[in-house]
Parts: C-alpha cells; sequence; structure tokens
C-alpha cells in the first residue's frame, strides 16, 4: 500500500507539473532578418530634375513625373539601370505616408502582395537546392508532377487531403490551384483573406497555417481556373520549409536570397505560429534593397541560383492570359497576366511584382532597369484606372532614360 501511495503521489505531482507549465510562447508578428557582412555598392548616377520626368496623369494625358506621384500617391520611386541608381524620388505629406512614418531612404517600407514574388524566389531557392533542379526541363517537370502533399508528414497531408494534397506545385504558383477561396468580399460578407488575418497572421494566432488549410477544399468538380489566393501564397512556404534544414525558412531566406542580393540593411517579415514568414504578404524592407532583388532577378540569380528560374517565371503559358477581372486598361500596354507569383506583360518581355496599393517591382530585361514604386492607394484617392497610369509611366520612364 505504501508503494502504491508514494506512486500514486507522484502521478499526481506529475499531472501537476504538466499543468502547470508555460505554455509555448508564439513568435512576435514581425521577425527580423539580418543584412550580410557584404553589401552591394549602388553607384550614383541620378538624372537632374527628375520630377520633370514625362509621366501620365491619367492613361490619356501627360504630365510630369512630380505631378504622377503626387496624383497616384507615391510614397517612394526607385530606379536603377545596369545597377547604378538613376532616379530617387520621395514625397511626405499628410496624404502620402505609406504607414505613419516619413518617406525616405531609411524607411523600412511594408510590401503586400509584392511580398508573393519574394515568396517565389525562396521556393525556387530551396527546391533548386534539395532536388538539383537546374534547367528549365528540370524545373517544369518538377513542378508539373510533384503534389504539395508529398512534401509533407502523413499526419499533415491527412489533414488537407480533401484540398491541397492533390495540388500540383505549377497550379499553385499560377494561382490555379482549385481550392475554394474568396480573396475579397463586400459587407456583410467576410472574405478567405480576413479569417487568414485573424487566424493565422495576426497574433494571438489561433491556428497554424496547415490547421487552416485544412479547412479549404477542391472545388467540385475539379476546375483549375486562376483564383487570386492568399492560402495559394502560403502554401508555397510549407513546400518551402520540406526543402530546408530543421523547416527553418527565415534562416534560410536570410542566409540565402537576403545575401545573395547582398542587402545593405536589416528587413523583417510577418511570420505565422510556428516561426515561418507569410508567404502572401507583409515584407518590410528599404527601398535601396527591394531594388537589389530586383537587380539579382534582373541579372537571372547572378550564378548564385540557376538562371533557367527567372527564364521560367517569366515565360508565358498558354494559360497566363486567360484571367478573369483583370481588364485594366484600354490597350494591351496595361493587360497583366500571371506568371509563378509574378505579373506578366502582355506581348512584352517586362514583368513584376505588383501589390494592388500601388507596389511594384518592375523588371526591364532588355533596357536592363528596375523601376521600385511604393503607394499607398488606402490613403490618396486615386483614378480608377490607376494600375494602368502607373505601368505606362514607368514605361516612359524606362524609354526616356534610354534616350
Amino acid at each position: 500500500m505504501k508503494f502504491a501511495a508514494i506512486v500514486i503521489s507522484m502521478l499526481v505531482s506529475f499531472t501537476a507539473s504538466v499543468s502547470t507549465a508555460a505554455p509555448m510562447q508564439e513568435p512576435k508578428k514581425n521577425l527580423p532578418i539580418s543584412p550580410p557582412s557584404k553589401a552591394m555598392i549602388l553607384p550614383l548616377k541620378k538624372i537632374d530634375n527628375p520630377g520633370k520626368l514625362r509621366a501620365f496623369c491619367a492613361v490619356d494625358r501627360h504630365c510630369s513625373l512630380q505631378e504622377y506621384s503626387v496624383a497616384l500617391g507615391v510614397c517612394g520611386l526607385f530606379v536603377i539601370k545596369d545597377g547604378a541608381v538613376r532616379v530617387e524620388m520621395y514625397n511626405n505629406t499628410d496624404k502620402i505616408r505609406c504607414d505613419t512614418e516619413d518617406n525616405g531612404i531609411g524607411k523600412l517600407f511594408g510590401v503586400a502582395s509584392v511580398t508573393k514574388s519574394i515568396t517565389s524566389t525562396l521556393l525556387a531557392q530551396a527546391i533548386a537546392k534539395k532536388y538539383d533542379l537546374q534547367s528549365k526541363s528540370d524545373f517544369t517537370g518538377f513542378l508539373e508532377k510533384r503534389q504539395v502533399g508529398g512534401f509533407l508528414m502523413p499526419s499533415e497531408r491527412k489533414a488537407i487531403e480533401q484540398g491541397y494534397a492533390s495540388v500540383t506545385l505549377d497550379h499553385l504558383l499560377g494561382m490555379r490551384s482549385g481550392v475554394r477561396w474568396r480573396e475579397y468580399a463586400n459587407w456583410p460578407f467576410r472574405s478567405d483573406a480576413d479569417r487568414f488575418d485573424d487566424r493565422v497572421r495576426l497574433p494571438p494566432r489561433k491556428e497554424t497555417l496547415l490547421e487552416f488549410a485544412a479547412h479549404y477544399k477542391l472545388r467540385r468538380p475539379e476546375t483549375h481556373k486562376f483564383n487570386y489566393s492568399a492560402l495559394d501564397a502560403s502554401m508555397a512556404m510549407a513546400v518551402a520549409a520540406s526543402a530546408v534544414k530543421g523547416g527553418h525558412l527565415m534562416k534560410a531566406f536570410e542566409t540565402g536570397i537576403w545575401s545573395m542580393i547582398e542587402a545593405e540593411h536589416a528587413a523583417s517579415w510577418n511570420v505565422d505560429k510556428e516561426g515561418r514568414p507569410i508567404g502572401s504578404c507583409c515584407f518590410r524592407a528599404r527601398i535601396d534593397d527591394l531594388a537589389r532583388f530586383g537587380d539579382f532577378v534582373l541579372n537571372k540569380g547572378k550564378g548564385k541560383m540557376p538562371s533557367a528560374w527567372f527564364d521560367f517565371i517569366s515565360a508565358p503559358t498558354k494559360e497566363s492570359f486567360d484571367l478573369e477581372d483583370e481588364d485594366d486598361g484600354p490597350d494591351d500596354s496595361c493587360k497583366l497576366g500571371y506568371g509563378y507569383f509574378w505579373w506578366l506583360r502582355k506581348g512584352r518581355d517586362d514583368f513584376t511584382a505588383y501589390g494592388r496599393d500601388g507596389q511594384f517591382i518592375h523588371i526591364y530585361p532588355n533596357e536592363r532597369t528596375v523601376i521600385v514604386q511604393l503607394s499607398d492607394w488606402n490613403l490618396t484617392e486615386v483614378p480608377s484606372q490607376a494600375r494602368c497610369i502607373a505601368l505606362k509611366t514607368q514605361d516612359e520612364i524606362v524609354q526616356q532614360l534610354e534616350k
């Protein structure tokens, strides 16, 4: 009896210690990304009076670049050509803020959907290294054949078996997963993107990414039409995590892409409950480092990543321009298609990372130019065809720099 009493006492003590143990603390909303020891120097070859460059203030009306930047609520504009800074402009008024701090070279700008293009590059870095992917055919075969569930643990795969488990990577990266998702909604309805923010992105987080994704099923009958989805972009991170040691994506990005572009400054990324970056949005960096990222893409990875990947993401497919509700302009120059988390131009070779509030990292391969535009169209009342006006202005800047 004495022995039994001792055992019971030990069990009670153990149970009490477990029940009173502090729950695992979730990470902060944003985690830091340190720069490498050596930064890429951006030579200064700025043009005189950049505000006087010709731009558009409407799709059919020219104006000065200064007028454009005010009319389109541009917080910062940064242009590099052949690796040198040609244009750098900032606005600071009550209506042009991009968050609350003053706009300038020292500011950490938050980017929304532009982040998806960074996610695409991080995924490519991870799978290229782990699976030795080098050529375009390597990437094509891999993305067309491999399903999301194949990268997960059996229990994780089972949780999403009616949804993402059978989605191929090419459909995931092309926003054609076929999983039911409503990115936007009007009151009194709530969008799935809002639910994602509440449950996965913002503290206190209620679910892990895969717990949240388990609620979302494939459409029946199965279809792979384009459907813009933050969850598709976030699930790309689950795949990337499986390809890096310990699943430590933030460290993989810090020692990988952020080091490869030779960033000069620290950055940060909104993370989920498990400390993994949110693939769909919420990266914060200085404008010159965003330009360095663009220059890295322009130069096809600079020998640090397979160059075939950058040809791959910018090459249109037969479905790239088969998008509903994406006709934004009077001519083909304003019509966008979708690549692998990058937006493509119809009949052109330039392509862009794009965020709906007027954020761009626009790559012009032939002209060796990168344009970073950071705006906040939530604060500024902009014309209905603001995206088209921005694209036409960016094209106009490139043409003038060619003279």
